[in-house]
């Protein structure tokens, strides 16, 4: 399934239907009754498909959800949906018809926003009182160590800086995470809420207390 974002109220409806699926397989279904067209896609990934439709879509923008069976297409529509959502507030790339098994990460780490948030509230609580630009580089090189598995020399080379600012750096983090920072559960948590921060643009930043 795929929604679109139509270029403007009265756009011509996109040339789907015409030839679209010659020589893969069965042909696209538009429904441009809705806001947000809906499109069928069958066999998305077929040979010759996914250039065709790129031709067929340009100057539209949109999202084709992943390949399921026809009795799931309702859950294929959902992440459709879903990215074009994050596609509108600037968190995905929107100049074509994105793909979402491309962005698997972004799609299940930027949409339930308070459970991440609320994560971020525990995970996060000691980088409250860091300042914004420490607490950032203290962020950013605690998910560098947390991808990299690695120590201060690898992790220096991801972010392109010295071995030594990465060991103060990292003696700071085991300060103010103490014994938490060993343990495999809490270094999961932190990486997930670290990566879903680097989607959105704000790593390292603590959400404000006190929503209802």
């Amino acid at each position: 399934m795929g929604v679109l974002l139509r270029p403007a109220r009265e756009a011509v409806a996109p040339a789907v239907g015409q030839g679209v699926g010659q020589g893969a397989g069965q042909g696209v279904l538009l429904d441009m009754e809705y806001e947000q067209p809906r499109m069928v896609v069958p066999e998305p990934d077929a040979a010759g498909r996914p250039e065709l439709l790129h031709r067929a879509l340009a100057g539209w923008v949109g999202a084709i959800g992943p390949l399921v069976p026809l009795a799931d297409a309702g859950k294929s529509l959902r992440w459709a949906e879903a990215a074009v959502r994050l596609m509108e507030r600037g968190l995905l790339p929107s100049g074509e018809v994105l793909h979402c098994t491309e962005h698997t990460e972004a799609l299940v780490l930027l949409q339930p926003e308070e459970l991440i948030d609320d994560l971020a509230l525990r995970c996060l609580a000691p980088l409250a009182h860091c300042g914004p630009t420490h607490g950032r580089r203290l962020a950013q090189t605690l998910l560098a160590w947390l991808e990299t598995h690695g120590g201060a020399p690898e992790v220096a080379a991801r972010l392109g800086v010295h071995p030594q600012t990465v060991r103060y750096r990292l003696r700071q983090i085991r300060e103010l995470w103490g014994a938490e920072i060993d343990d495999p559960d809490r270094r999961f948590e932190m990486e997930l809420v670290l990566r879903a921060q680097r989607l959105r643009g704000t790593l390292g930043e603590t959400p404000r207390q006190g929503r209802t």
